[in-house]
């Protein structure tokens, strides 16, 4: 029986870091490390190729003449900006019938699409010699050479429910659920094709890294019955595949191993290299920070910005007194909204360290490229001969 589909509500949380700037230290050149391989426009495949013997070789398979891909050492991307032509996002209708989505209706959701898009676009492709068999799945019901992939662990690194769901657009505008795991994996959770290749769409429901462990099964004979009856099931070994939903998760794909990016089993924690609050490079910074002023999780690289020019750096609290009252600023680098990033900068000012902190009364902004722009934030209070004062931005991560 087809498990009941109950809506998993994403959680509402956020996370705070405050950036409190004392020290200047020695600028350190930044490096684009990219850890493992990050597919971002392309058409691949999940491949299983069945290679006799009960061997089986799982690859990502690369389309129009791109090589074949070991999915432990990659990641496929999804944008988090406007399906279909920008990225995976999209609005989940309010209809019932989309409840095994694992969010609300009207609340957003990332899809790969089982129709051509110019991102991303994993498509499902098996080979060997199967046989056919009468499959009695209510979903199909008819008898081909099927070959069954059923996921059996889903693990997830982010701030949400982390669902993870797989779906086909059938003719006359019915919805076909193979896979939801907002409900839990049962034995259900089986997406089943017989031409070789196929594609279907694929659904999130958070932003984060989701590992996803698939399983294939085939039949390599049957028992010449009417229907015929499978007999000599081929079944492969467990292979984990790495998707990276949103900005904050491609910016750490770039930087650790895929494995790095989740917890060993769907019930382990994030490893602490990868956390929010990580520091794995040990330069005092959280992997938060480094993410919000463009510096490097796996060096150490703690630097204040350089005004007017820094690429990378905390920010830098200074005096202005280029005006008749000279004011407090705070100068930082801000990932643009376009890009987005999630999150979000609040410079804030306070003549005490434990309270009291104000939000900048105004802000300058210098456009740098298509991710970043420099913010120059003011004080409200003019500066005198009695008055102390302290600047910090506070990032949230949404």
């Amino acid at each position: 029986m087809r498990k009941s589909n109950k809506v998993g509500r994403k959680a509402g949380r956020w996370v705070t870091m405050k950036g409190l700037i004392a020290f200047l230290f020695l600028w350190v050149p930044l490096e684009a490390l990219q850890a493992g391989t990050l597919l971002r426009r392309i058409h691949v495949d999940h491949a299983f190729r069945y290679q006799g013997k009960e061997e089986w070789e799982i690859v990502i398979h690369g389309n129009d003449g791109d090589p074949d891909l070991d999915p432990n050492e990659t990641v496929m991307v999804v944008f988090d900006r406007p399906l279909p032509n920008e990225g995976g996002r999209a609005r989940r209708p309010a209809s019932e019938q989309w409840d095994f989505l694992g969010v609300e209706g009207n609340e957003d959701v990332w899809i790969i699409p089982q129709n051509f898009n110019p991102n991303v676009w994993p498509g499902w492709r098996s080979e060997g010699a199967f046989a056919s068999y009468y499959n009695d799945d209510p979903r199909l019901g008819f008898s081909a050479p099927f070959v069954g992939i059923s996921v059996e662990s889903v693990s997830y690194s982010g701030l949400g429910a982390g669902h993870y769901s797989m779906w086909s657009n059938q003719t006359g505008g019915i919805t076909k659920v193979w896979i939801t795991t907002a409900d839990g994996i049962s034995e259900d959770d089986v997406y089943y094709f017989s031409s070789g290749h196929s594609h279907t769409n694929q659904g999130f429901s958070d932003p984060g890294v989701y590992r996803v462990d698939y399983r294939a099964a085939g039949f390599l004979a049957n028992d010449g019955g009417d229907p015929p009856v499978g007999t000599r099931l081929a079944t492969s070994q467990l292979q984990s595949f790495y998707y990276a939903v949103g900005t904050y998760a491609e910016w750490k794909a770039t930087y650790f191993e895929p494995h790095e990016l989740v917890g060993e089993s769907a019930s382990d924690p994030v490893p602490e290299a990868t956390h929010h609050t990580g520091d794995g490079d040990r330069d005092g910074l959280p992997l938060l920070l480094e993410y919000a002023f463009n510096l490097s999780p796996v060096e150490s690289d703690y630097q204040v910005l350089t005004p007017d020019s820094g690429e990378g750096g905390l920010p830098l609290v200074r005096l202005d007194e280029s005006s008749a009252q000279p004011r407090l600023v705070i100068e930082y680098l801000r990932r643009r909204a376009e890009g987005t990033p999630r999150l979000s900068y609040f410079p804030e000012f306070s003549s005490t360290l434990d309270s009291g902190w104000e939000e900048a009364v105004g802000e300058t902004v210098f456009p740098i490229d298509s991710i970043w722009e420099r913010v120059v934030a003011v004080d409200a209070i003019s500066e005198n001969a009695d008055a102390v004062r302290f600047g910090r931005v506070r990032v949230e991560l949404r």
